[in-house]
């Protein structure tokens, strides 16, 4: 009854009332958003503070276990690769990371095999680089993964500093000169000389730091790491690789070959980016010994050198030194010590608490590093659930450079993922995946709530893949398609509301507009509390004031949240009330305006005359002259699909005559009857109305869904475009037409429901060309909101899309974890004739 009260009264009378209730509205409004920003930002402000704590209590703690010592001039060793020969490492060998099925032999498949197709050597170079270049390659590879570092992700500076040992390769190379009939010296010289080493590693990684070759003999492993510390410490890079290598030349003498590179990170740095530390580096030293001193007392003098930079007592330190191994030369012993002392034995010993390594070189050169554990790091705060779900929903991207090492990187990472437990482990899982590793090509990606759930789909059928070149080049164009209402269901978006508080932010502001504008709190609609809250949100999205305005705001926050997570959109198109949200997205109009658009359209079509609507499966040509008087095309959403509108009446007289006659026809619960004759008497007070909003030209392309082409950009500024876009059919068929010649599109449907996904994938043309995605489930469909969102997230990432990780991620930031490395598909490049 109040309702039609309401509607009754005259504008005059109307007039006064609303604008005493608005100006309520928005003082109440204004309080309420400054309590929430005030409450906003005291919680940042808390979560800031928790943060510093933490990293301070942390920072107490590394002091209080080192002694005192300053943790500025500490190192973290947050990434370990090592292949060890079983003459180096006794038994079976060792490689670090681990395969998940245990430690593979190290150098057992040869240290002439090698992936030469991942660093992109062709197979004519392969032969001729050394086979030490091309295992520590490798295991630079290996470490930077290890340490979940991407080097082509940021502006970080990577240093690498290697060597290795002296080898007879290059002369091998000339001996056989005839069988190499394309390799001149010069070539020889590059592929073969110890001065490349660090060189050739920096220029295949994208590294932007120093990269330097030192050799040091026997002690070449400690020197590499002493040099890169001072680097580190000096402020020469920001990361730092040191790694050395021994390949004999002579076939089959991989069991005394040996690699193993090391990544350094300052343990501040290590601490605040929530880092994995293998170890500590407490400190270093490297010299010789001097005139009349012999190599035992230059070698102590060194160790007590070190040790005394370290500030540990030295009677808790496990000193070893390691032996010189087969050759003066020969770096393995000296990389299998400082393994050890970081890691362990590869039968599971565990890592002396503290540990100076030493080695010496020949002519009295002597290196030593001292180690310690790392500290203890304290636990994660809990992590933030959905509402009413077990743990929250993580996306695991995975990438390779082709398609067998696609499945090869799945199935190691399920085998992997079905020895973890719990939660927080997947989270950080997903965080190295997203943050950690290089993006190739060939993509795929899981979405699961745990461990055993992802290791299920990883090595099943339910890791969703792309495979082939599409993510090789640029990032694919991406449209933005926002549906009209219809969609809206109780709990749309109610779980991304919950769980992402940049997303509620921008709900809660939206929220304000709408009070303030219209009177409607859409917060207990979105987000109600309690089955008598949801059965009132139910029947407030019965409304088709309150319907409408929820799937607008919805729509626009979820644009901005898509936006926020590196998903730009390239064109936008929108269906009826589907195109205020597009317009905004693209610059047309601010929000406050596209509200007050909204809110006026929706309270003229609530005053017309009584209407309705019907889906007609019939070609357009073949309806119109089929349509009673009064009766209008309102949509076209297929070569058959039509929705006609009109006065109540004669559209359901339409309905059943041609029912009667097998015409597939069928009214919709859809109150009134927009884009008809009866939107006519209203359009003169819109157009009045429009004249007071500030239009711009849009910085995004728009497809109109009124001509169904590309809008003009002038024209879309005017009045005129939107009254005949609210009198006008919506030609959604002629939209999709226009996409379609927008090649390798990928179409994402942003706001409720399937309406428009389902569209697209009718059309035969967009279904076989373009990717075709979903932002929330069906009304009908039970699959929450956060594994829809993160698998279009995923989705979009495997086309080739660029995403802002940390978006999605609620705080505290999860922290980096082991992976198994990339399964490399290795050839062998024997010398010729050998």
């Amino acid at each position: 009854m109040e309702q039609e009260e309401r509607t009754a009264m005259t504008d005059s009378e109307r007039t006064p009332v609303r604008a005493d209730v608005r100006a309520d509205v928005r003082a109440d409004v204004r309080a309420d958003v400054r309590a929430d920003v005030r409450a906003d930002v005291r919680a940042d402000v808390r979560a800031d503070a928790r943060a510093d704590a933490r990293i301070d209590s942390e920072r107490a703690g590394v002091r209080a276990e080192f002694g005192g010592a300053d943790v500025e001039a500490q190192v973290a060793v947050v990434g370990v690769a090592a292949r060890f020969g079983r003459g180096v490492v006794p038994g079976a060998g060792l490689e670090w990371p681990a395969t998940p099925e245990g430690h593979s032999g190290g150098l057992a498949a040869g240290a002439y095999a090698f992936d030469h197709r991942f660093f992109g050597v062709s197979p004519r170079e392969a032969v001729v680089l050394d086979p030490q270049q091309r295992v520590l390659l490798e295991c630079a590879h290996h470490a930077l993964e290890d340490a979940a570092h991407d080097p082509t992700r940021d502006d970080t500076v990577v240093g690498i500093y290697a060597g290795g040992a002296t080898t007879t390769h290059a002369a091998e190379l000339r001996r056989r000169a005839d069988r190499l009939p394309h390799v001149d010296d010069r070539q020889i010289r590059a592929s073969t000389g110890a001065d490349f080493l660090a060189s050739r590693v920096a220029y295949k990684l994208g590294l932007t730091g120093p990269a330097v070759s030192t050799q040091a003999a026997s002690a070449t492993a400690l020197a590499v790491v002493h040099t890169a510390v001072q680097a580190l410490l000096g402020g020469e890079c920001d990361l730092a690789l040191a790694g050395s290598v021994t390949v004999p030349t002579a076939q089959g003498a991989e069991d005394r070959a040996g690699c193993a590179v090391v990544v350094l990170k300052p343990l501040r740095a290590a601490l605040e980016d929530g880092d994995r530390i293998h170890a500590v580096v407490r400190g270093t030293a490297l010299g010789a010994s001097g005139a009349g001193e012999s190599a035992d007392a230059g070698r102590e003098r060194i160790t007590r050198d070190a040790l005394s930079v370290s500030g540990v007592v030295p009677d808790s330190v496990a000193v070893v030194h390691a032996p010189t191994g087969t050759g003066v030369t020969d770096t393995a012993p000296a990389a299998a010590a400082f393994v050890r002392a970081v890691l362990g034995g590869p039968d599971g010993e565990p890592a002396p608490g503290a540990a100076a390594v030493s080695a010496s070189g020949p002519f009295g050169t002597h290196a030593c590093v001292v180690l310690a554990q790392p500290p203890a790091v304290a636990a994660p705060d809990p992590v933030i659930k959905g509402a009413g779900e077990e743990a929250a929903w993580q996306l695991l991207p995975f990438s390779a450079k082709s398609p067998a090492a696609l499945a090869g990187t799945a199935a190691r990472l399920g085998r992997h993922l079905d020895t973890l437990k719990g939660a927080d482990a997947l989270r950080d899982v997903a965080w190295t995946l997203q943050t950690g590793r290089t993006a190739h090509p060939h993509r795929g990606y899981v979405v699961a709530q745990d461990p055993a759930q992802a290791a299920a789909d990883l090595t099943e059928t339910g890791a969703k893949t792309r495979t082939g070149q599409e993510a090789a080049g640029e990032a694919p164009p991406v449209v933005f398609t926002f549906p009209g209402h219809g969609g809206q269901h109780l709990g749309m978006g109610r779980a991304l509301y919950r769980t992402d508080p940049r997303f509620r932010q921008d709900v809660d502001a939206c929220a304000a507009q709408v009070r303030a504008e219209a009177g409607v709190d859409l917060r207990a609609v979105l987000d109600p509390e309690g089955e008598a809250a949801e059965e009132a949100a139910r029947q407030a999205l019965a409304d088709a004031t309150i319907a409408q305005l929820a799937v607008f705001v919805l729509e626009y926050t979820l644009a901005r949240a898509f936006i926020r997570w590196g998903v730009r959109p390239s064109a936008v198109a929108g269906h009826s009330l589907g195109g205020y949200a597009a317009a905004c997205v693209a610059g047309v109009v601010s929000f406050p305006d596209a509200i007050r658009m909204v809110v006026k359209r929706i309270e003229l079509l609530v005053s017309l005359a009584p209407g309705a609507m019907a889906a007609v499966r019939m070609t357009e040509a073949e309806l119109l002259p089929l349509l009673p008087e009064g009766v209008g095309i309102a949509a076209l959403s297929g070569p058959d699909q039509v929705t006609v509108s009109g006065p109540a009446e004669p559209v359901a007289r339409f309905v059943e005559e041609y029912a009667a006659k097998g015409v597939e026809t069928r009214l919709l619960p859809i109150p009134g009857a927009g884009h008809s004759s009866l939107v006519d008497p209203v359009l003169d007070e819109y157009a009045a109305f429009l004249t007071r909003i500030t239009f711009h030209r849009p910085r995004i392309p728009v497809v109109s869904d009124t001509t169904g082409t590309w809008a003009d950009p002038d024209e879309i500024t005017t009045p005129a475009y939107w009254c005949r876009h609210m009198r006008q059919a919506v030609r959604y068929h002629d939209v999709l037409e226009t996409l379609d010649a927008v090649r390798g599109s990928v179409l994402v449907e942003v706001g409720p429901g399937t309406t428009l996904t389902a569209l697209a994938r009718r059309h035969g043309e967009l279904r076989r060309g373009h990717l075709i995605l979903q932002s929330l489930p069906h009304p009908k469909d039970p699959t929450p909101d956060p594994q829809i969102l993160l698998s279009t997230i995923g989705a979009l990432w495997a086309a080739g899309a660029e995403i802002r990780w940390p978006e999605p991620h609620t705080r505290p930031r999860p922290r980096r974890t082991g992976l198994p490395g990339y399964p490399f598909d290795r050839t062998t490049f024997p010398l010729p004739g050998a």
